[in-house]
């Protein structure tokens, strides 16, 4: 990988070619103002890339630390032991802890762009025992969060450190957070927070069962009755809707609005647009400048939108 690191000679890699788990090895020793604490940040990569495809070339691996890596763009795929592969989107944060075996990297088409940063002590130890970090993929966000907490860890300074490492815990703490919350949501609401955490994909109906693990007409019945609406309808309005969000507050080129949420044809999204609003893109802009304008007041799309 090519990544932005500092004290890469604290980890060591040793592979193989005969298929073996590969261990990531932590060779440094703790230095004394992190032994006291109980936590050290090993090192940290900014905006480090590995290639698209690197997942299928990534070995079976170990660590013999702890490490958090936030994937910032592109795309990926992971596995963590006693899970499934499941693809990664940029927002999704991977956890590893010592000694449980895991694959990530790039998908086959996009690269995999992280922040990240490794770390190891007791501290991080006993908040591994009481369950608040553990192994997982996780959703952290669009916000670059581990920017602050890596221009910390890269001061010397002993107040820099110790900032570092109470950023480092409030963040786990807040993946901790956020994870459970998300684990008391139903079926459904998951979905409905899925769909949202990735407003460029245009779902299918069988990825949408598949995720809630329903037969597609099940899907279709406990997504009317949870929304009110068709998967399909929902799907655009709601895109349709961040959209003009997206218009009145920046001054993205229509083109690469509609690019962010899925739509490869700028003239199309202007249609849909203009279906559901009765304006186009450019005159929204127009009559709602400033970011004055409420969506929530915006007219459902009428009845010949797409259904599933």
């Amino acid at each position: 990988m090519d990544k932005s690191r500092m004290d890469d000679d604290k980890i060591r890699f040793d592979g193989n070619a005969s298929g073996e788990i590969a261990v990531h090895r932590l060779t440094g020793r703790m230095p004394e103002l992190q032994r006291r604490y109980g936590l050290w940040i090993i090192n940290c990569s900014v905006a480090g890339s590995s290639s698209a495809g690197s997942f299928r070339n990534c070995p079976v691996r170990l660590f013999e630390f702890y490490s958090l890596s936030h994937l910032i763009s592109g795309g990926g795929r992971g596995w963590i032991e006693n899970g499934r592969e499941t693809d990664l989107t940029p927002g999704q944060a991977v956890v590893i802890a010592p000694g449980d075996r895991n694959r990530y990297g790039g998908s086959d088409t996009l690269p995999y762009v992280e922040d990240a940063v490794r770390f190891c002590g007791p501290a991080a130890d006993m908040m591994r025992n009481a369950g608040v970090i553990s192994s997982g993929i996780y959703n952290l966000g669009g916000v670059r969060r581990l920017l602050p907490l890596i221009e910390l860890a890269q001061d010397p300074s002993a107040d820099a450190q110790i900032n570092a490492n109470i950023a480092l815990q409030k963040l786990l703490v807040d993946l901790y957070n956020e994870h459970r919350r998300r684990n008391t949501l139903t079926p459904m609401e998951e979905l409905v927070a899925e769909i949202k955490s990735r407003p460029d994909h245009w779902w299918t109906v069988e990825e949408l069962a598949e995720f809630c693990n329903l037969s597609t007409d099940q899907l279709r019945r406990n997504f009317l009755r949870h929304t009110g609406m068709r998967p399909k309808r929902y799907l655009e309005e709601l895109k349709l809707r961040q959209a003009a969000e997206l218009l009145v507050s920046s001054l993205l080129p229509i083109a690469a609005v509609a690019a962010k949420f899925g739509y490869a044809d700028p003239y199309h999204f202007s249609r849909r647009f203009k279906n559901l609003t009765g304006v186009s893109p450019e005159r929204y802009r127009r009559e709602y400048p400033g970011g004055l304008a409420d969506t929530n007041q915006l007219p459902s799309m009428n009845s010949h939108s797409p259904a599933s």
